[in-house]
């Protein structure tokens, strides 16, 4: 790699003791790394184009292509655990959705219960009928408040990851497009 660097330099020495070594591993998925979430390769990412050298009389700048694709394999990698953590809530929110709706059934079964209970008497029946329903419009009205709250929540969720995502794409995008 080195002498790489040297035929592209002409053999010049001084150019690669400016530059700040880098490591760049051959395979990135053996190094640990503490914090590889996606801000923070982006936000090396830019670093590094922002401290690439200038090209004189240009607005072109030279930087550390290894360490710009090791990078953008790290980003890469990064993203389905992005897009696992919101899987992850969606299944949350369903077992949310469904957890609600065995409530409100277990509550209908209960009000059918007391209300079988109370037949015997006509006007303890009318109580009961009256009571019955009042339970059931309350349990669908829980239940759809849960399932509302819960995709109003998961679209949150989504609509702020895919922000985050249409954010990185465009970061890339202008990255590529300054080394072009």
């Amino acid at each position: 790699m080195e002498d790489n660097r040297q035929q592209r330099n002409g053999g010049n020495r001084q150019s690669d003791q400016r530059r700040r070594p880098q490591r760049v591993p051959s395979n990135p998925r053996e190094e640990v790394r503490p914090d590889r979430s996606v801000e923070v390769l982006l936000e090396k990412l830019e670093n590094t184009v922002e401290e690439a050298r200038s090209v004189p009389l240009g607005t072109k700048c030279m930087m550390d292509r290894e360490e710009v694709l090791y990078l953008v394999r790290m980003i890469r990698e990064s993203l389905p655990e992005e897009l696992e953590r919101a899987r992850w809530v969606l299944q949350q929110n369903h077992q949310l959705i469904n957890e609600a709706r065995r409530e409100a059934e277990a509550v209908i079964r209960d009000a059918e219960v007391q209300m079988a209970a109370m037949i015997d008497e006509h006007e303890v029946t009318q109580q009961a009928l009256q009571a019955a329903s009042l339970m059931v419009d309350e349990a669908r009205q829980q239940s759809e408040s849960i399932r509302n709250n819960a995709l109003t929540y998961t679209r949150d969720i989504l609509d702020n990851l895919e922000e985050h995502l249409t954010n990185m794409l465009v970061n890339i995008k202008e990255n590529q497009k300054a080394l072009e």
